[in-house]
């Protein structure tokens, strides 16, 4: 009695996959060829906004860019950023030669904030949370 319950249970599985198999997959009367340039096209401009950032930020009130972009160096990727802050200073801060972008964004900021310093816009107090 068990043995055609548990065939009962395939069956009826079996029956209700084929059905959502049916729903999910459209039927079509003529197949169209696979557009390689389109899947390649779509990867490409998915992994560019991935690898090249610019954020805005507030750096001690003020408002900055950051930017993140990858280079190679001996078949390695790695990060650049840069920090700066238009209409507040002419510094930029950089970073380059990390292999996580987020390291390379929070040096690019360390840096920056250390040129501020230098510069006098800033005070070491204010900045100590930075540095």
């Amino acid at each position: 009695m068990s043995a055609s319950l548990v065939s009962g249970r395939w069956s009826g599985t079996l029956v209700l996959s084929v059905l959502v198999l049916l729903q999910v997959v459209p039927v079509s009367a003529q197949a169209k060829p696979l557009d390689f340039s389109q899947i390649l096209s779509s990867v490409a401009t998915n992994a560019v906004g991935l690898l090249f950032k610019e954020n805005e930020i507030e750096l001690l009130g003020h408002y900055c860019t950051l930017s993140t972009r990858p280079h190679f160096h001996r078949w390695k990727m790695y990060h650049r950023a840069t920090v700066t802050c238009p209409g507040w200073t002419t510094a930029v801060g950089r970073a380059r030669g990390f292999t996580s972008p987020v390291n390379a964004e929070r040096e690019a900021t360390r840096d920056m904030v250390k040129k501020l310093v230098e510069n006098g816009l800033v005070t070491e107090e204010e900045a100590s949370h930075w540095l």
